[in-house]
């Protein structure tokens, strides 16, 4: 029979054996060495607080916000000339201070709104209510004075006669009949009297009405002269200004931003032309585009720092002094978006109107 080494296939288990159990070592090992760690921070209570710290900090800290924005005048008004008319003189330049009724400019009115004027200071309606009143002040004076007292004089005379033919009749020296025309004439009088005194009160009526309505036109008159007097900055009182000189002034206290291109020195501008605008810039706002989800964040007063492009070495402390409650777009299809307004002084007169800039805000967690 054959001889068979059985000794060789256990030694080879063992071996295979011996790895496995190595195998099974390390990764018992490995394990317990992960596991090992958060039982050291679990024990340790004080390195777990350390660590708490900076996210406690983190919660408390400021963030900041970055939005572009551009800067504007908090007011603007614009010097508007009502008339046409040729230039005159332009007193003021771009830039220069001003205070409110400051002359800016002089100016000719045209023949056409000279006679807008002459109108106005003279309208036709008030020179014939003045006349026509005149006239029935005549009339009823007449009435009073002449017709009434001929026909008073008339009816004195024609009694007179009335008494003297009575008289005769009783003396028989005269008809009946003559005394009956004599009575007859003596009530045609009477009724003429009445006639006058009823001319009278008509004439009395009409002046009342004509007052009434020349009080209110020449009213009207006043508030039109008014109105002619703060269009054309003057006043019509003085008679040496000539009726065709009109000024342009400041509406405001502030510099003057803008002077049309247009509005020179003989340049005959139309009506309604937009000449010059003042505004103060001692305080300007800045207006930046936000997203909806930034908008959530701030609230007015939240302060931040301005600069401006074309001042990058100054920076200019700002606060948030309006937050819109309407978008910018309230399309559905696209977030929205607000435009907000922060505050800035510029008493030093750096910033203009008009420069674009970055607006650093911050806000708390």
């Amino acid at each position: 029979m054959l001889a068979y080494d059985t000794d060789k296939p256990r030694g080879r288990k063992k071996a295979y054996g011996v790895l496995l159990a190595s195998g099974v070592a390390i990764v018992s090992v490995a394990l317990l060495v992960v596991a090992h760690k958060p039982d050291k921070a679990v024990s340790s209570p004080t390195p777990a607080k350390a660590a708490l710290v900076p996210q406690i900090a983190d919660a408390k800290s400021e963030a900041e916000i970055l939005f572009r924005g551009k800067s504007y005048p908090l007011l603007k008004r614009t010097s508007i000339l009502p008339f046409k008319g040729e230039v005159l003189s332009i007193s003021v330049n771009e830039g220069q201070t001003v205070k409110e009724d400051d002359i800016l400019a002089s100016y000719k009115l045209d023949r056409e709104s000279v006679n807008q004027v002459h109108a106005t200071l003279y309208p036709e309606t008030v020179l014939s209510l003045k006349k026509s009143l005149v006239d029935q002040k005549t009339n009823l004076d007449k009435l009073k004075t002449v017709d009434l007292k001929i026909k008073q004089l008339e009816l004195d005379r024609v009694q007179k006669e009335l008494a003297d033919l009575r008289e005769l009749l009783n003396k028989q020296l005269a008809g009946e009949e003559a005394v009956k025309n004599k009575e007859r004439q003596v009530e045609t009088v009477k009724r003429e009297i009445l006639g006058v005194q009823d001319s009278m009160k008509q004439a009395q009526a009409g002046i009342d009405k004509t007052n009434d309505d020349l009080r209110y036109y020449e009213g009207k008159r006043k508030r039109d002269v008014e109105l002619l007097e703060w269009q054309t900055r003057r006043s019509y009182d003085d008679s040496s200004l000539p009726l065709d000189l009109a000024y342009l002034k400041s509406p405001i206290d502030g510099e003057v931003i803008y002077i049309s291109p247009d509005f020179r020195v003989k340049a005959e501008p139309p009506g309604g032309f937009a000449a010059m605008t003042v505004a103060p810039m001692n305080s300007l706002v800045v207006r930046c585009k936000v997203h909806e989800l930034d908008l959530v964040k701030l609230k007015t007063g939240d302060r931040g720092t301005v600069v401006f492009d074309a001042i990058p070495d100054k920076k200019y402390s700002c606060v948030v002094t309006r937050i819109p409650w309407v978008s910018r777009n309230p399309a559905l299809e696209v977030p929205a978006d607000y435009e907000i307004e922060c505050t800035l002084d510029n008493t030093e007169g750096k910033i203009k109107d008009g420069l674009t800039c970055s607006v650093k805000i911050s806000v708390a967690h």
